[in-house]
């Protein structure tokens, strides 16, 4: 089993090879893994790669961490340079870091420019939304901070489990039906906002043997009424945050557009740390793990 893993690996993480070649965007980034030259002090762009950093146990090297950053507690000692996608220069300057590690919707392009320019090295992680993905993410940045083979042989190691249970839920040849599901970030003025096709949460759909009924579209879209009762989910997944923010398990249950679904009729909606579901960091293998284990109902 972990040869076909490994194979799958190999076979699913095509651009790695161009990476190991140096290839950057168009701000003049880095898009690859190789050793940074000094990753002493580092600055965070993107939770899953401070989850990375934490669990590798190099958050003494992290100087700062952008508001996607909540997870362990500890973060919370760290200063604020802006959002992921909004990051501030004069913040991240004024910290003199060694090195700006992002995930791979670190932005805007001009400060990362204007980052560049400064000398300070910059890398940007790439991300595929899948099991594999997720541990070639880690060793990514386990890469960048300069970790030997024999480590970096370990960290699969570690993953080795997790990653053999996840290709066992998507076997091609199962003939069972799939569970289907939406996940919904929340109820914008009373309309669900559902993930589509090529979008985080449809990675972890997938992940967690399911179908996502929203996959005809791409990206993250409003849906109407009609499309969710034809779409008919038997399963609704939504973050903690969107779920409070949309009124609370109760109120999403009544809602029009909730209620006449399946998963409305058997009270199947199902609330996920926002950062654990979407944001590909090593704990969203297990919440793929145990999103299969709540779809499993006979």
């Amino acid at each position: 089993m972990r040869l076909a893993i490994y194979f799958f690996t190999a076979v699913s993480c095509l651009s790695l090879p161009l990476l190991a070649q140096g290839a950057v965007d168009g701000t003049g980034t880095e898009l690859d893994c190789r050793p940074a030259p000094d990753p002493s002090r580092i600055v965070v762009a993107g939770g899953s790669i401070t989850e990375i950093l934490f669990m590798l146990g190099e958050d003494n090297k992290i100087v700062a961490v952008d508001r996607t950053s909540n997870y362990p507690a500890e973060v919370s000692r760290f200063p604020v340079v802006g959002y992921v996608r909004a990051l501030s220069a004069e913040g991240v300057l004024s910290l003199g870091p060694s090195l700006v590690l992002g995930e791979d919707d670190m932005g805007p392009h001009e400060v990362v420019s204007q980052l560049k320019l400064t000398g300070i090295e910059i890398r940007r992680v790439p991300e595929e939304h899948s099991a594999v993905g997720i541990v070639e993410k880690i060793i990514c940045v386990a890469t960048i901070l300069g970790y030997t083979d024999d480590k970096i042989a370990k960290i699969r190691q570690d993953f080795d489990d997790s990653v053999e249970q996840i290709a066992a839920l998507n076997d091609e040849e199962a003939t069972a039906p799939k569970p289907r599901v939406a996940i919904i970030m929340a109820l914008r003025d009373g309309v669900p906002f559902a993930a589509g096709n090529d979008t985080s949460a449809d990675g972890v759909i997938k992940m967690a043997g399911a179908e996502n009924v929203f996959a005809s579209f791409d990206g993250w879209k409003p849906v109407s009424l009609e499309v969710m009762i034809s779409s008919d989910p038997s399963f609704i997944v939504m973050p903690e945050r969107g779920m409070a923010m949309s009124g609370g398990r109760d109120s999403v249950l009544s809602h029009p557009s909730v209620r006449t679904t399946i998963a409305g009729q058997k009270g199947r909606v199902i609330a996920v740390d926002g950062m654990t579901l979407l944001g590909f960091g090593p704990r969203t293998l297990q919440a793929a793990l145990d999103l299969q284990k709540e779809f499993d109902i006979p």
